[in-house]
């Protein structure tokens, strides 16, 4: 598939050129002109369709295989492609002193770093980001999960600090032993997927419980409410139909007592792990330190 755009998207180019270079040749513009227009509108095309780029992984650190790089980039170009969503990785040797003080300060150096890219999918820049600092710095590393557009709503806070959490922040703890910084990317991508396809469950049960179980339940009252009018028998409400008129004699008399054992057993707490994932103020981004 990767080959087929990148076929496409060459012969396109390729037309492009050809067409703006005759378009000079006849209006008496120099080719200097044509090759300039055809270079804006390559731009164009590139920023206005992002999944025809492969550049979804950036590593500054020299960390991942090309091979590795190849595979996260395949990844993500089927999942934009097939979800509408860019998702990119970034690893960075060391955050900038001035942005690692909190996560609003990390969101403005990953935000410029989307916008200065132009990374996201279609016209509303639709994707996310994940930055992993995995430099020898004093302290503790930084990691930070940003989205953009309309994938925001869908990846909020709860959801985001859940992910990095449970998928991203153990793996991203055992790469630093064992060097396996390509696991946590992938397992990242992997859990988007998962997310979204989850959304997409839900959203399709909620439409089944509007188009089959609300009629369901609508007719179910309906034949409980005929059901109830059709009996012909009273409930009695006392017991004085059921006692002899000459009433009766208590023969015996039994008191029977409940008992309960309770057992606690105190569980202590492991406090040798970092605290979780926190989101910054504007909602667009969650993440911490490990």
């Amino acid at each position: 598939m990767k080959k087929i755009l990148s076929i496409l998207l060459f012969i396109l180019l390729a037309f492009t050129f050809l067409s703006l270079t005759a378009q000079a040749a006849e209006t008496g513009t120099t080719y200097d002109d044509g090759i300039l227009a055809y270079l804006e509108a390559a731009e164009d095309f590139m920023a206005n369709n992002p999944a025809a780029s492969s550049s979804y992984v950036t590593d500054d650190t020299g960390t991942l295989t090309g091979e590795q790089i190849e595979a996260l980039n395949e990844k993500a170009a089927a999942f934009a492609e097939k979800r509408g969503y860019g998702i990119y990785i970034w690893i960075v040797d060391l955050v900038p002193e001035e942005y690692a003080k909190s996560i609003d300060d990390l969101e403005v150096y990953v935000e410029d770093f989307y916008k200065r890219n132009n990374l996201g999918y279609g016209s509303e820049k639709n994707g996310m980001v994940l930055l992993l600092e995995i430099g020898d710095v004093p302290g503790e590393r930084d990691y930070l999960f940003y989205t953009n557009g309309p994938c925001t709503d869908v990846f909020n806070n709860s959801t985001r600090e859940r992910m990095l959490d449970d998928k991203v922040v153990p793996l991203f703890r055992e790469a630093f032993n064992n060097g396996s910084f390509s696991l946590v990317t992938d397992a990242f991508m992997d859990a988007v997927e998962s997310e979204v396809v989850s959304g997409f469950v839900v959203i399709l049960i909620f439409k089944l419980i509007a188009v089959i179980g609300v009629p369901l339940v609508t007719a179910w009252l309906v034949c409980a409410n005929w059901k109830r009018k059709m009996k012909t028998a009273v409930t009695a409400h006392t017991a004085d139909s059921y006692i002899p008129a000459h009433g009766f004699n208590l023969t015996g008399q039994t008191d029977q007592f409940l008992f309960r054992r309770t057992t606690r057993v105190k569980i202590e707490r492991d406090t040798s792990s970092g605290g979780g994932s926190s989101s910054s103020s504007s909602g667009q981004s969650s993440g911490g330190k490990v």
